[in-house]
C-alpha cells in the first residue's frame, strides 16, 4: 500500500510539473520579465494538408510552442547563469569572459591581437588620402579631428584569459594607423593612451566589467581634454562646463551603455558589475563672443557616450548638428536614440560639409579598418573627382575582373552578405585598386574645388 501511494504521489508530480508550464503559456499567472537581446519568435504556422504530407508544419509547430512555454524566461536564464558562474562561459551572446567576470566584445580582442591586421601599404594609402581630405576641408575653412577610440582589450589585457594575448611581433592596426597619422600630421586624439595614463590613479572604472565602452566616468574624463582640442582647432570658445561635486556612485541599475554587454546575458540574478560613477556635469550660460559650432559627427558607437551621459554635443554645439553613425544613419544630438530621418546617401554631400564648422571622427580600434565607414572615401570623390580618362581606365580594370575566376567567389560574398550588385561590387573593386595604384604617385591631386565652392 505504502508502496503504491508513493507511485501515485511521484506520477502526480511529474504530471504537475508537466502541466505547468503549459498552464503558465496559457494563462500567464506569473509575470516573466522579457528577455534582453535579438532574436525572433517562431509565428504560429498555419495548418494544411500539404504543409502535414511535405513535414514543415511540424517542425514550425515545434518552435512555436517552444517559444512560448510556460517560465521559458525563468529556464534560460538559471541556464545562463549556471554557465557563467561555474564555467565562465556567456550562453545568450557571443562574448569572452575574463578574469574577475570581465566582459569583452570578440572584435575588440581580434584587433587587440592584430588579426585583423590591414597591412602597412593599406593604412599608408588610408593615411595619405585622409591628409588630402583634411587639407580640402582647410581649404574651405572646416577642421577636423580623428579621435581613436580605445578597446577594452588593450586597456586591461590584464583580464584576458592568456590565449588571447597577441603574438610578439604582431603588428596592429593601432599601432600602424597611429604611425602613418602622425607622420601625415594630421590632428589625433588618441584618446586610448590618454584612459592607460590615468588607469592607476582615477577612483572609479573607465571600463565597466560588463560594458564594452568606455564608462560614464571615462567619458567626462576624455571629454575635458576632446572638446578643449576642438577649441583649439577650430578656433572657437565653447561654453565652459565642469564637474561638479561627487558622482553618484551606483553598483545595479546601471545607465545607458554602462551595462550593454551583461544586460543581453539574460542572467537569474543580477551580475556582479563595477561600482559605476556618474558625475554631474554643469554647463554655463553661453557668454558674447562664445559660439555653438555646427558640427558634423561621424563614428561609431563610443560617441554615444557624449549625448547619453551628459549633454556635451547637445549643449556645445548648434542644434543643426548632426551625428552620421556608421555612415549609414542620421541622428539628432540628443539624450536618447533620435533618428533625424534621413540616410547620408540621401542627402546632398556637397551642401551638408558646407554648412558645417567642424568635422569630427570618432572610431574604436576595432573599425579603423573600416575605411572610415566610406565617409572619407566619400568626400575624397567630391574634391577629387575622376577625370574622363581615369573613368575609362576604372571601366577597363571591371573588364579584367570579371574575367578572373577567382575574384569571382569573394565578390559574390559581398554581394550576399549587403545590398549591392555584381557590378556594383565590380565597380567598387576596380576602384579601389585604381586609387591604390594611384596613390603611388607622389604628385597632388588634380582638382580639389567641387563644384560650387
Amino acid at each position: 500500500m505504502k508502496l503504491a501511494a508513493s507511485k501515485r504521489i511521484i506520477l502526480g508530480s511529474l504530471l504537475v510539473a508537466l502541466s505547468v508550464p503549459a498552464l503558465q503559456a496559457k494563462w500567464h499567472w506569473a509575470v516573466e520579465n522579457p528577455l534582453q537581446g535579438a532574436f525572433t519568435s517562431a509565428p504560429n504556422p498555419t495548418l494544411s494538408v500539404a504543409a502535414l504530407l511535405d513535414n514543415s508544419f511540424q517542425p514550425q509547430l515545434e518552435r512555436y510552442l517552444e517559444d512560448r512555454i510556460g517560465f521559458r524566461s525563468w529556464l534560460i536564464r538559471l541556464r545562463n547563469d549556471l554557465s557563467l558562474t561555474l564555467f565562465h562561459v556567456a550562453r545568450s551572446s557571443e562574448l569572452v569572459v575574463g578574469r574577475n567576470l570581465v566582459l569583452f566584445q570578440p572584435n575588440a580582442i581580434k584587433s587587440y591581437q592584430g588579426e585583423d591586421f590591414v597591412g602597412e601599404e593599406e593604412i599608408r594609402f588610408q593615411a595619405k588620402r585622409l591628409r588630402e581630405v583634411q587639407q580640402a576641408l582647410a581649404q574651405r575653412h572646416i577642421p577636423m579631428l580623428f579621435v581613436l577610440a580605445p578597446s577594452k582589450a588593450r586597456f586591461q589585457p590584464e583580464d584576458l584569459p592568456d590565449y588571447f594575448r597577441p603574438r610578439a611581433g604582431q603588428p596592429s592596426n593601432y599601432a600602424v594607423f597611429l604611425k602613418h597619422f602622425r607622420a601625415q600630421g594630421l590632428p589625433v586624439l588618441d584618446a586610448g593612451v590618454l584612459l592607460r595614463r590615468w588607469k592607476d590613479t582615477t577612483r572609479y572604472a573607465l571600463f565597466p566589467n560588463g560594458g564594452t565602452h568606455w564608462s560614464a566616468y571615462g567619458a567626462a574624463l576624455i571629454a575635458d581634454t576632446l572638446f578643449r582640442r576642438v577649441e583649439q582647432l577650430g578656433r572657437f570658445d565653447l561654453a565652459g562646463f565642469r564637474r561638479v561635486g561627487p558622482p553618484v556612485v551606483r553598483t545595479d541599475n546601471l545607465r545607458k551603455t554602462d551595462a550593454d554587454l551583461s544586460g543581453p546575458l539574460n542572467l537569474l540574478r543580477p551580475f556582479p558589475a563595477q561600482p559605476a560613477a556618474y558625475p554631474t556635469v554643469v554647463f554655463d550660460s553661453l557668454r558674447s563672443g562664445q559660439q555653438r559650432p555646427n558640427l558634423l559627427l561621424v563614428g561609431d558607437s563610443f560617441a554615444w557616450q557624449f549625448m547619453l551621459f551628459a549633454p556635451y554635443l547637445q549643449t556645445l554645439f548648434a542644434p543643426e548638428s548632426r551625428f552620421w553613425y556608421y555612415n549609414t544613419t542620421v541622428f539628432l544630438f540628443r539624450d536618447e536614440y533620435t533618428l533625424e530621418g534621413h540616410k547620408p546617401q540621401q542627402l546632398n554631400l556637397e551642401q551638408e560639409i558646407k554648412s558645417r564648422q567642424f568635422l569630427l571622427f570618432v572610431v574604436a580600434e576595432h573599425n579603423l579598418a573600416e575605411r572610415g565607414f566610406g565617409f572619407v572615401d566619400d568626400l575624397y570623390r567630391l574634391y577629387f573627382p575622376y577625370s574622363a580618362a581615369e573613368l575609362a581606365h576604372i571601366q577597363e580594370l571591371e573588364r579584367g575582373l570579371s574575367q578572373l575566376p577567382q575574384h569571382e567567389q569573394r565578390l559574390w560574398q559581398e554581394v550576399n552578405a549587403g545590398q549591392h550588385t555584381l557590378a556594383d561590387e565590380l565597380h567598387q573593386e576596380a576602384i579601389r585598386r585604381y586609387d591604390r595604384v594611384r596613390s603611388q604617385d607622389s604628385r597632388p591631386p588634380t582638382s580639389a574645388q567641387p563644384t560650387g565652392t
